[in-house]
């Protein structure tokens, strides 16, 4: 029979290589993650409420919309590269749903060969760029976003940010 000390030592080692783990399943917080979807909340919240109040945002050829998609997309590459450099070891079980979306005639994103390795972050930022396609999309069909469209299109792409905020904060140091 072993000596209580070794099986203390077994169980303290078997636990750290458990924690060791799942610290290595999510990668940890990153307050440029948490800042970068909050202020795209905050400039899609504005471009669709000057939309919506007719403002020159609803032309799909203003400087102002043109700027926003610009943005958007160029945010959405610049943080993905970010959660693809971190990736957790775990794929994110909702990784085939990226094909029907992206298979729509609304997406100009093309996935990546490796998307079936996305991490849960990782998915919820594709998500977000495949949203903000079909706004694109929605806006450029007849050169205007008329206001059931940013009520429908807008208010997906506002939900799928936060989505991406949530998954983004699980590891959030508590204060």
């Amino acid at each position: 029979m072993p000596k209580c000390g070794t099986m203390w030592f077994v169980l303290t080692v078997i636990v750290g290589l458990s924690v060791a783990a799942c610290a290595s399943l999510v990668s940890p917080y990153d307050a440029t993650f948490d800042q970068s979807l909050n202020k795209l909340s905050e400039d899609t919240a504005k471009f669709l409420a000057a939309a919506s109040a007719g403002a020159v945002e609803r032309q799909a050829q203003s400087k102002e919309a043109t700027a926003y998609y610009a943005g958007t997309y160029n945010l959405l590459d610049r943080i993905s590269q970010r959660a693809s450099l971190a990736r957790g070891s775990v794929p994110c079980p909702t990784n085939s749903n990226h094909e029907s979306l992206a298979s729509l005639p609304t997406s100009k994103t093309t996935l990546p060969e490796d998307h079936m390795k996305f991490d849960c972050r990782e998915f919820q930022l594709y998500a977000v760029r495949l949203y903000v396609d079909q706004l694109n999309y929605g806006h450029k069909q007849d050169g205007t976003l008329n206001a059931s469209e940013i009520r429908a299109l807008g208010g997906v792409l506002q939900a799928s940010i936060m989505g991406a905020i949530q998954t983004f904060l699980i590891n959030k140091p508590t204060q």
